[in-house]
């Protein structure tokens, strides 16, 4: 079995990997993606829509669109297409509630040294029992909805 070979652009990229990930959620729990799903709009106007702080929401409208899931036209924001099919709540494909559960998930892997340091879990749990649960469960269905068409027919 061959080894992969690494770069140090590489390594950084995957040790930073997790900035992306923040980004995005971030913008599923506040809304952002439903908020743009009626069109366009600037920073001070989504902002007043989804109850953020407009320069901290601008720029992570701006990490957004350099991730591809916003479009942005001088200091207008948009969802692309991607965006509004997976990541709009009222869209059928909608993925984000199993991006929140990654989400609730990313505490306990910050600590992932003490649970292999001490061999006891390091859970936390959201804020929100609710919370919690309604990503997990509805995120396994987010899951389920998408594979079984593949399963169907690979059992009848």
């Amino acid at each position: 079995m061959s080894q992969k070979e690494w770069t140090k652009g590489q390594l950084l990229q995957l040790s930073d990997g997790y900035w992306s990930a923040c980004a995005l959620h971030a913008a599923v729990r506040l809304g952002v993606f439903g908020a743009l799903a009626g069109g366009p709009s600037d920073a001070a106007t989504l902002a007043g829509r989804i109850g953020a702080d407009r320069r901290a929401l601008a720029m992570l409208l701006d990490a957004l669109s350099a991730l591809g899931f916003l479009d942005k036209d001088g200091s207008a924001y948009a969802d692309t297409a991607f965006a509004a099919r997976y990541l709009v709540r009222e869209s059928p494909d909608y993925l984000g509630h199993i991006l929140l559960h990654h989400h609730h998930l990313m505490p306990s892997w910050a600590r992932l040294h003490e649970a292999v340091r001490s061999g006891k879990p390091v859970r936390e749990r959201a804020a929100s029992e609710e919370e919690w649960r309604e990503s997990f469960l509805m995120g396994m269905f987010n899951l389920a909805m998408e594979l079984a068409p593949k399963v169907v027919p690979l059992v009848e």
